[in-house]
């Protein structure tokens, strides 16, 4: 029997990727696939949709590849962290090897899970494994571009998707150790989740999965790449593309954790490359470009951040929209 894996898929009013997702993983060729959607108090509508998806999707003998489908009920928004650690906890109690996090507006590849559950199998000290992830929407030539090469890499103390907006490589193949995993398609072995605990729910959304990848590293476990297993990733959905909203939970979150996981002296050219290039140069960006509604969300991020505010955003109605 393959190990058994749990995939937890967050829900939160957007029913239509969730199926779409949930779609794309009936072609799994893993053997031993169960799916845990942790949803966030969604609207009774969105809760329907996945109620009959189940019901008429998952008969038997309809698919071999998700073993089984539960719906975690939250009853409110916990956040991407909140929503995780209900399903890890789930998972766990009921005998999971591993966990994976996915994204609820990604589709999924036949033997991705596979590919990822083979190479973590081959390395006991491998914790934490990321995935190769395409947009989902092609160019002008009809050619998809990388959203992330499965993890970050640090730019300036920032931590930015690796090989983000670039075409495929041929040499981008195989197994590669890499530190920071990304959130969107992340496997965590148990023994990792029993050792350094779940994600930090303060956080609520955003830097969770770079947070969690550092935390994983300090207990010894090694994070992996797997390049030839392929997802595709539509982009952030949870919350409004580049929105007030966006660049609270950004702001405030990349500075939680520069302070949470780096030394003072560490932090200094950082905060001050910050300053300058995120706060004041983009400011004055966005302001004439028409989008100084956003420098709100800059405002409240560093506000919160000094006053030491965690979890879910409190300024919802006033960061709502994009300008």
């Amino acid at each position: 029997m393959s190990p058994k894996v749990f995939v937890i898929v967050i829900n939160w009013n957007r029913e239509r990727d969730t199926v779409a997702c949930l779609d794309s993983m009936l072609l799994l060729d893993y053997q031993n696939c169960h799916v845990l959607l942790s949803d966030n108090g969604s609207r009774p509508e969105s809760l329907e949709v996945l109620r009959r998806w189940k019901a008429d999707r998952l008969a038997a003998g309809q698919s071999s590849g998700i073993a089984s489908l539960e719906i975690l009920e939250n009853g409110r928004n916990l956040g991407f962290t909140g929503a995780n650690t209900v399903g890890i906890k789930y998972a766990l109690e009921h005998g999971a090897d591993y966990v994976l996090f996915l994204n609820n507006d990604t589709l999924v590849t036949p033997g991705f899970l596979t590919k990822m559950v083979a190479a973590a199998e081959a390395d006991s000290t491998v914790g934490i494994v990321g995935c190769k992830i395409f947009h989902t929407d092609p160019d002008q030539q009809g050619r998809r571009t990388i959203w992330s090469l499965g993890g970050y890499s640090f730019v300036r103390g920032m931590p930015l998707n690796i090989g983000a907006g670039c075409y495929d490589k041929s040499e981008w193949t195989g197994v590669r150790e890499q530190p920071l995993i990304n959130g969107c398609c992340m496997l965590i072995r148990r023994g990792v989740i029993e050792t350094v605990g779940v994600q930090d729910d303060e956080l609520f959304f955003g830097m969770d999965d770079v947070d969690y990848s550092l935390r994983a590293s300090r207990y010894g476990w090694k994070n992996i790449a797997v390049l030839d297993a392929v997802i595709y990733h539509a982009s952030a959905q949870s919350v409004v593309p580049r929105s007030g909203l966006q660049v609270y939970y950004l702001f405030r979150n990349v500075l939680q954790l520069r302070t949470r996981n780096f030394p003072w002296y560490r932090n200094l050219a950082f905060f001050s490359f910050f300053s300058i290039r995120y706060v004041a140069a983009g400011s004055f960006y966005r302001w004439v470009t028409g989008r100084g509604r956003v420098n709100r969300g800059v405002y409240f991020a560093i506000v919160d951040f000094l006053r030491g505010r965690t979890g879910e955003c409190p300024h919802l109605q006033t960061l709502a929209g994009k300008r």
